[in-house]
């Protein structure tokens, strides 16, 4: 066996808010050389049979994981639960009501929208979400293809962003709850992108206190110092170290599938600790073989 090649243990499918397959970014995770690849969509794992097949016969291994939505004294923070077991009864009963009501969130962002003279048709971005999560991104794609904005930011900084007159909160979990709830379907859970947050350490905090497994430390969005910085952190706090490329498609924000890699030693780390986590919840183990 060759030496490991690296794992991107955060990105995003049409099952979410991503525009591709999971066949497609198996693909791209092929092409990039990578030994392991997580799909982690926002508050679901229904993709996560298809990227199972997807897989077969490429050498490459998947990841089930799942990207949370919680709030940390009224901020959002997004928690990666990585190795968990989609099968567990309530996880993926409360992952189904979430995407209920995302659903019927996007509808109301519409409906505003329509009111400062934006009308989209909500069929064509249901067509659109399929089996996904409907989520914010969508709509911002929308507004671009009617002409309305130029692009994501725009979309974001004058519609949709909190505070602008097209944005719809959403049911999220608490930081505690994001963090039982992977622990109890046999997962890691992993405070995502850190330099998102206007205390970053307040956030690990809070989450070390709720059980937190690890910190996402290599993020398309850090640069050289906030990747040390979190690194720190991550020592300080004795948490796993994460990384992950975010995709969600390949003409958003120049992050490509592979560009953020955790290196053999992290990997090892938290696949010793995946074994763990799930015999201590009674969950089947995770097979972490290449396909």
């Amino acid at each position: 066996m060759g030496p490991f090649r690296g794992a991107d243990l955060h990105c995003h499918s049409v099952f979410s808010d991503g525009v591709e397959t999971p066949a497609a970014l198996v693909g791209r995770a092929v092409r990039a050389d990578l030994a392991a690849l997580a799909l982690s969509d926002h508050d679901a794992v229904h993709g996560l049979p298809a990227f199972e097949s997807a897989a077969a016969g490429t050498g490459l291994i998947p990841v089930p994981a799942t990207e949370l939505s919680a709030r940390c004294d009224g901020e959002d923070v997004h928690v990666l639960g990585l190795f968990v077991d989609p099968g567990e009864p309530g996880f993926d009963a409360r992952l189904r009501q979430m995407r209920r009501d995302r659903d019927l969130r996007g509808e109301e962002m519409v409906e505003k929208l329509a009111g400062l003279g934006m009308p989209l048709d909500i069929a064509e971005i249901r067509r659109v979400v399929g089996d996904g999560a409907f989520g914010r991104p969508h709509v911002a794609r929308a507004l671009i293809a009617a002409g309305f904005v130029r692009d994501l930011d725009e979309a974001f900084q004058k519609f949709l962003a909190r505070g602008k007159p097209g944005y719809v909160p959403k049911p999220k979990w608490s930081l505690a709850e994001a963090i039982a709830a992977i622990r109890k379907a046999g997962g890691l859970s992993v405070v995502a992108h850190p330099v998102w947050y206007a205390d970053p350490e307040k956030v690990v905090a809070q989450g070390v206190e709720a059980g937190l497994d690890g910190l996402e430390v290599v993020h398309s969005d850090h640069n050289g110092a906030a990747t040390g910085e979190f690194s720190r952190l991550a020592a300080r706090y004795r948490l796993l170290r994460s990384a992950g490329s975010d995709f969600h498609a390949a003409t958003e924000g120049g992050k490509s599938v592979g560009s953020c890699r955790l290196g053999a030693e992290d990997w090892e780390r938290l696949v010793e600790a995946a074994v763990r986590r799930r015999a201590e919840a009674s969950r089947p183990p995770v097979d972490l073989s290449p396909r």
